[in-house]
C-alpha cells in the first residue's frame, strides 16, 4: 500500500514540477515537452514493478499491436504514412493506454 502511494505522489509531483517549469521558462522550455510526455514512461515501470515481468509482457503486446492498427487505418484512410500524425496520434493513446494499465495494475496489486 506503502509503495502505490510512493508512485501517485511522485507521478503527481512529477507533473506539477514540470507544469511550473514550463510556466517559469515559457520562453525557453520546448513546446512539445509537458507532463504528458514523461507520464507513460513513469506509469509503465511502476506498472512493471505492480504486475511482475510476467503479466507485464500482456499489456505490452496489446501496446505493440494497438500501434500496429493505427499505422495500418492510417494507411488506408489516406493512402500513406505520415509520421508526425501518426506519432502524435500515438502518444496520446500511449499516454491513455499507459494510464489504465496502471490503475489496472494497482487494482492487480490490491487483488493478488
Amino acid at each position: 500500500m506503502k509503495q502505490i502511494i510512493l508512485q501517485i505522489v511522485i507521478i503527481t509531483l512529477v507533473s506539477v514540477i514540470i507544469t511550473l517549469m514550463r510556466r517559469i521558462l515559457h520562453r525557453w522550455w520546448p513546446r512539445f515537452f509537458r507532463y504528458s510526455t514523461v507520464w507513460p514512461f513513469l506509469m509503465g515501470y511502476y506498472s512493471s514493478i505492480n504486475l511482475t515481468w510476467r503479466w507485464f509482457s500482456y499489456p505490452m503486446m496489446l501496446w505493440a499491436l494497438i500501434g500496429m492498427l493505427i499505422v495500418i487505418g492510417q494507411i488506408l484512410v489516406s493512402g500513406e504514412l505520415i509520421y508526425h500524425r501518426f506519432w502524435r496520434f500515438f502518444w496520446k493513446i500511449t499516454v491513455f493506454y499507459a494510464t489504465i494499465v496502471y490503475i489496472a495494475s494497482i487494482f492487480y496489486t490490491f487483488m493478488g
